[in-house]
């Protein structure tokens, strides 16, 4: 019998999803499109909440007769699809039948008077590259359209880079923190924009911390020592029943780039990880810069996965 197609209603859904997605990492422990429970917090309490300003209630997922979650389709930015099966129970049909609810639900457009769909996939993942073909998809090669998942063992102890002078490394503290902290990633994120367009409060990083998976010491930022400020930051969200952590934002404001502080913050989020108990550590990552340094911090075993496109 194939799965049941089911829609987000309550927050029981997103607790029972989130067992799927921690379900399929025990099965495979390598990184890929199909995310792992850190992933799924990151997208519910921060991109959902900060930067698309969705509710939940837009997620799919399909469900075995005894209630055993299958399949899971979340939409991250507009038009953009993560049909997400578990193997056992991956099927051209049920595939079919994911992109098919995909591209009446989550169609944006194009610019050009057309509509259109994107749909991750990982390279390896044949049957869901040969269904999307089978639909008229076609591999997207503009930007963002290659993700890198770079993880790391940390069954021994990672690397270390230390803070480089005149700067000092510690946990991410209270809500006190949030305008500095909010400045930080405007500074690194929006670089030529002026500060009066960032949220000077930095309430934004609330939903962040709300994360299940979100620990404080697992929360890296770097001090400038002259001015008190927040100038670079590595936080990572931690599975404590795979003992996995997944960094998920990091960054250094533009005036204090090129100094070490991306790599010190990176590896010194890996360093408590490994003192945690840890065995394992993710993250991912678009472009050549952040590649250069995940990979210097040892993200050097890595996994790819591409945006398929269709025009309606």
């Amino acid at each position: 019998m194939n799965p049941t197609r089911k829609r987000y209603e309550t927050s029981e859904d997103y607790w029972r999803a989130r067992a799927f997605f921690r379900a399929l990492r025990v099965t495979d422990p390598r990184p890929s499109e199909k995310w792992d429970v850190c992933d799924f917090d990151y997208w519910r309490w921060h991109w959902l909440e900060n930067v698309v300003e969705r509710p939940p209630h837009e997620l799919r997922y399909w469900e075995t007769p005894n209630r055993r979650i299958a399949a899971v389709l979340v939409q991250g930015d507009p038009g953009v699809c993560h049909p997400m099966a578990d193997p056992k129970a991956a099927t051209e049909d049920l595939l079919h039948e994911m992109l098919g609810v995909a591209e009446s639900a989550f169609l944006t457009p194009l610019g050009d008077g057309r509509q259109g769909l994107f749909a991750w996939a990982d390279d390896e993942d044949d049957l869901l590259n040969s269904v999307l073909e089978s639909r008229g998809y076609g591999r997207h090669s503009r930007n963002h359209a290659m993700e890198y998942h770079g993880w790391q063992s940390l069954r021994d102890a990672p690397m270390t880079s230390e803070a480089p002078e005149g700067y000092i490394l510690r946990s991410m503290g209270d809500v006190d923190e949030h305008p500095s902290r909010g400045l930080a990633s405007w500074r690194a994120f929006h670089p030529d924009e002026p500060d009066e367009k960032a949220d000077p409060e930095g309430s934004w990083y609330r939903n962040v911390q709300r994360a299940p998976t979100y620990r404080r010491d697992l929360d890296v930022v770097a001090v400038c020592e002259m001015s008190g400020e927040i100038v670079s930051f590595s936080t990572c969200y931690f599975d404590d029943v795979l003992r996995t952590g997944t960094i998920v934002l990091v960054g250094t404001a533009s005036a204090h780039q090129r100094k070490g502080l991306g790599k010190a913050v990176v590896t010194e989020t890996l360093r408590r990880l490994h003192w945690l108990g840890g065995i394992a550590a993710y993250v991912s990552w678009y472009e050549p810069v952040p590649g250069t340094l995940y990979e210097s911090c040892g993200f050097t075993d890595q996994e790819i996965g591409r945006a398929w496109a269709k025009a309606f």
